[in-house]
């Protein structure tokens, strides 16, 4: 048993130790914590580096990102790159083949106004064009009032102009031809009412127009003013000299029979 008047040692000094080595730790514990966060000097990464650019960032491209791809290198050579990129050109179509010409024929002649007859087919008057005609061999026949026929023989082709040019001989209107004529067509005489039928005959004499009809006449050629054919609307016309007018037509299919009596007699009758 201690005695009263001893004196206690005192109890602050070892807390005091205690509170100094919790210090110390402390502080040792904030410096590895300060060690390990500090840069260790390695490079920064371009990727955490700010852009140097003031341009906005592409919409395909994060914000955050400035990095850029760089472009791919292309192994081929200039020549095979050219060679790659040009596109082939599309072939040209063969030129079409024109139509072939239309086949046609063209009579001319020396006589506007001429009669023109293909195998005594009428086609016209000259000068004339037409394509109702048929390729090959063919008889053209050319007539006009007052002057002789040209009869020819052509050859029409396929395709294109069959182009003749006629020179109609002069009249050649003699004695002799007149005394030689002898032609004959029956014919219908068109009244201002109605018509009457018969026979119109053509000799050296002159005209004879030959019916039971009232109508029936004779008129010699030098008295014969007008006498004209029209082979569309198959007349044939007939004026005495300061006198009386007749119209005739045919009953045929065509005015071919009125065309050649005209023919004949007008070849032969005097100027």
């Amino acid at each position: 048993m201690r005695s009263l008047e001893e004196p206690e040692a005192p109890r602050g000094r070892g807390l005091l130790w205690i509170l100094l080595g919790i210090a110390m730790l402390g502080g040792l514990a904030v410096w590895y914590v300060a060690d390990r966060s500090a840069p260790t000097g390695r490079p920064v990464s371009p990727s955490a580096t700010a852009p140097t650019s003031d341009a906005p960032p592409s919409s395909n491209v994060p914000p955050s990102s400035t990095e850029r791809n760089a472009p791919a290198t292309d192994p081929r050579t200039p020549v095979e790159r050219a060679a790659r990129s040009t596109v082939p050109a599309r072939p040209m179509p063969p030129p079409a083949t024109p139509p072939p010409a239309a086949r046609e024929l063209r009579v001319t002649s020396d006589v506007p106004g001429a009669y023109v007859f293909l195998d005594r087919k009428f086609l016209g008057t000259t000068p004339l064009t037409s394509r109702d005609v048929t390729p090959g061999p063919h008889q053209l026949n050319v007539q006009v009032e007052g002057r002789p026929p040209v009869v020819r023989s052509v050859d029409i082709t396929p395709e294109g102009v069959t182009d003749i040019a006629v020179t109609l001989p002069a009249a050649a209107s003699t004695p002799a031809a007149a005394a030689a004529l002898a032609a004959e067509v029956a014919v219908v005489h068109q009244h201002a009412v109605g018509s009457c039928e018969g026979t119109l005959r053509a000799s050296g004499d002159g005209l004879r127009y030959e019916t039971t009809h009232k109508d029936a006449f004779s008129l010699p050629l030098a008295q014969v003013e007008t006498f004209t054919i029209a082979y569309t609307e198959k007349r044939l016309r007939l004026k005495q000299r300061g006198g009386r007018t007749w119209n005739f037509t045919t009953r045929a299919a065509t005015a071919d029979p009125l065309f050649v009596f005209h023919r004949d007699v007008d070849a032969a009758r005097p100027r």
